[in-house]
């Protein structure tokens, strides 16, 4: 074979796996979380606690874990695309867990009302420290499901 052949040979063998491995990745899908055991279960309470006693420590702890908390709602946010968060927390406390509920997800945030009590299931992606006080501190999941809800 000649330098020429082998050298297209390469050529289109490795098109060909790039080709493979970006329609992959391209068509790839985020695995559902209501069948993937969580890395936590906590009440929304303590995990808002935990943040203020020791914020860097506790990033370090769930940041990108799944994590299930459970706790009162405090309100049901809908955005202008359909999109449902629900915030958890004690209603008299100024900070909050947000979780933005899993697109698949979304008729479960129908049946759910403020005051009652339910547990989440979630991907931990920050959490905003209010430096001023004033408007409370935000913990986010992200890609959430709802596990159980009490009336």
């Amino acid at each position: 074979m000649s330098r020429k052949t082998i050298l297209l040979t390469v050529i289109v063998l490795a098109a060909m796996t790039g080709g493979v491995f970006i329609c992959k990745q391209f068509n790839r899908r985020n695995p559902d979380l209501s069948n993937l055991k969580p890395a936590y279960v906590v009440q929304a309470d303590e995990l808002i606690k935990e943040f203020s006693n020791n914020d860097s420590s506790a990033n370090l702890k769930y940041l990108g874990k799944i994590v299930s908390v459970e706790g009162k709602i405090k309100k049901i946010d809908r955005d202008q695309d359909g999109y449902y968060t629900v915030v958890l927390g004690d209603s008299t406390e100024l900070s909050s867990v947000r979780c933005a509920l899993d697109s698949t997800h979304m008729k479960d945030a129908a049946k759910l009302r403020p005051i009652s009590s339910v547990r989440v299931k979630g991907y931990f992606t920050g959490f905003e420290k209010d430096e001023t006080g004033l408007v409370g501190s935000d913990l986010k999941l992200n890609r959430c499901v709802i596990e159980k809800q009490n009336k």
